[in-house]
């Protein structure tokens, strides 16, 4: 399977796993009838009041640093979105490495934060495409991964060495409360 390919088949794994999740917390999920590029992967709304757009994104946390990310240009295109909408924009992280699901709204993330000597937010340049960074610790757990998620997404990580030491990482965890709104316990 080529590279782009293993990719794309992560990602729809990791889909699939976030979309259940939010089901069974009450959400209905309405993710795009056209095929192709899309701005984000999904719409979420709770007893037709409380909506979220949401990516999801099937990738283990930084090597280097103990922070995950995603490319600055699709980080700005669900930030105009959230903006221009006054929705709330959720990044879910669906990491095989940590065996876990995690992730925040951008304006949690966008939080000023500073880790082991590093300010976040910040940019890392890669040769390819740039990374907007946010520490683990500005994430939330939604939830722990089964034996058969973590062996499907593993099945397409293209990385050539094992989890960083810094993957004992605890996170607070999600809650969804009856006030329909996100925060941690």
């Amino acid at each position: 399977m080529r590279s782009f390919d293993k990719a794309l088949r992560k990602g729809e794994i990791g889909e699939q796993i976030v979309k259940p999740y939010l089901e069974a917390k009450g959400y209905v999920v309405y993710r795009p009838a056209t095929e192709g590029a899309h701005a984000f992967d999904a719409l979420a709304i709770r007893s037709k009041e409380h909506c979220i757009a949401y990516d999801v994104k099937a990738k283990a946390m930084m090597n280097k640093y103990p922070a995950t990310g995603v490319n600055l240009s699709h980080f700005m295109c669900y930030w105009k979105f959230s903006q221009k909408h006054h929705m709330p924009f959720w990044l879910f992280f669906v990491d095989e490495m940590l065996g876990q699901i995690y992730g925040n709204n951008l304006d949690e993330l966008e939080k000023h934060r500073h880790v082991d000597g590093v300010d976040y937010p910040f940019v890392l340049n890669t040769r390819k495409d740039d990374i907007r960074l946010w520490p683990l610790e500005a994430m939330l757990k939604v939830t722990d991964l089964t034996d058969e998620q973590k062996a499907a997404l593993a099945a397409c990580n293209q990385r050539t060495h094992a989890a960083p030491s810094t993957a004992s990482v605890v996170l607070q965890t999600l809650n969804i409360d009856s006030g329909l709104s996100w925060r941690a316990t």
